[in-house]
């Protein structure tokens, strides 16, 4: 029922109006270094979590505690707007962070990274509550950390444990990365492939998560033709279709099977894709690529300007239904990657216009 959506709704388009403009991004991109961009950033509905974390640290671990924090209770100011329906979608939305957060520790167990150095990455508000991150990161091992998730019975668990080695040989970081996204997608995929206009809304999300998740597995392994014999020999396999997520999103995975399999480059698999819904986005991508330092990060960035302009336009469209936290949150989101982009930048005395140009704009 779209009456379901009437009040959170209008909050959150009232508090999209309060999010970051390019002006204040301006403001923040000139400052000259990273005290003074603390301070500037004080000036904004950032406020309260910059004094907050200024009692602790400084510098960008101040910036990235902040807006952290920010983020954290934005999220979960926008699911108590909601009840009924729409917080169950909104709860499967949550979904991404409980997959952010596993894969945030799981790299920091394969790193052998303190807990205190994984925290910061962690944003508890899916099933996973802060406390229980915590105890997850404390872990002494990726093992250790399969195996309290398996007593918790998290429902990732039973994904980590099928590519765990029964030896006592250390688990593969890519094959339980790997596991993770293609259970999650999955499990995402069934939760809202029947039902109303709404979870329609939801799947075609998805299948472009999908999507995005497939092309940066493409276009690294493009770029570094030499894994291949690696990956071939660790997966039995004569191309990629194991590493792909499926079932995929709009691309047919086989087509990015053969695309990649023609080893032609990333030219050519940026050609290969022109007639498809990411072709402006990647060909933008293909452009920035050559004439800048030649990072797979542009084609990411590229891919995400893209897919924001068409939630923008669904936000415009749909005003009563879950496009509009939907829409909300992703801004949010980005906005606080905004954040951390431009502090880093300060904090490193980068070039502020090559800086601007990754900005990604609501």
């Amino acid at each position: 029922m779209t009456g379901e959506y009437d009040y959170g709704n209008a909050r959150l388009r009232a508090k999209r109006s309060r999010l970051l403009k390019e002006a204040d991004y301006t403001t923040l991109l000139a400052k000259n270094n990273i005290e003074e961009f603390v301070t500037a950033l004080a000036e904004t509905p950032y406020k309260e979590d910059v004094e907050l974390a200024l009692t602790r640290l400084s510098g960008v671990r101040c910036v990235f505690e902040a807006v952290r924090a920010n983020l954290t209770r934005t999220l979960r100011q926008v699911h108590s707007f909601f009840e009924g329906e729409p917080r169950r979608l909104i709860e499967l939305l949550f979904r991404r962070w409980d997959r952010h957060n596993l894969l945030a520790i799981l790299r920091g167990q394969s790193q052998e990274a303190a807990p205190e150095q994984v925290l910061p990455a962690l944003i508890p508000v899916g099933q996973l509550d802060e406390v229980s991150l915590r105890e997850l990161a404390r872990q002494p091992g990726l093992r250790a950390v399969i195996e309290l998730m398996t007593v918790w019975q998290l429902p990732y668990a039973r994904a980590l444990r099928q590519v765990e080695p029964r030896s006592g040989a250390r688990p593969d970081l890519d094959q339980l990365e790997l596991a993770l996204n293609r259970f999650h997608f999955a499990s995402l995929r069934e939760a809202v492939s029947q039902g109303n206009g709404n979870k329609a809304i939801l799947l075609e999300h998805l299948q472009t998560e999908i999507d995005r998740l497939n092309l940066m597995t493409c276009l690294r392994l493009t770029h570094q033709p030499e894994l291949m014999p690696l990956i071939q020999q660790r997966y039995n396999t004569a191309d990629i279709q194991p590493l792909l997520i499926e079932p995929g999103g709009r691309l047919s995975t086989q087509r990015l099977v053969e695309l990649v399999s023609q080893a032609g480059g990333l030219e050519s698999l940026v050609r290969g894709l022109k007639d498809t819904r990411y072709g402006p986005a990647l060909e933008t991508a293909w452009q920035r690529y050559q004439t800048g330092t030649g990072e797979l990060s542009i084609f990411e960035r590229e891919l995400e300007r893209w897919h924001i302009k068409r939630l923008a336009q669904l936000f415009i469209n749909q005003p009563l239904s879950i496009a509009i936290p939907l829409g909300y949150m992703t801004w949010k989101e980005n906005e606080v990657a905004n954040l951390r982009l431009i502090a880093q930048a300060v904090a490193l005395g980068l070039n502020r216009e090559e800086v601007r140009a990754e900005l990604i704009l609501g």
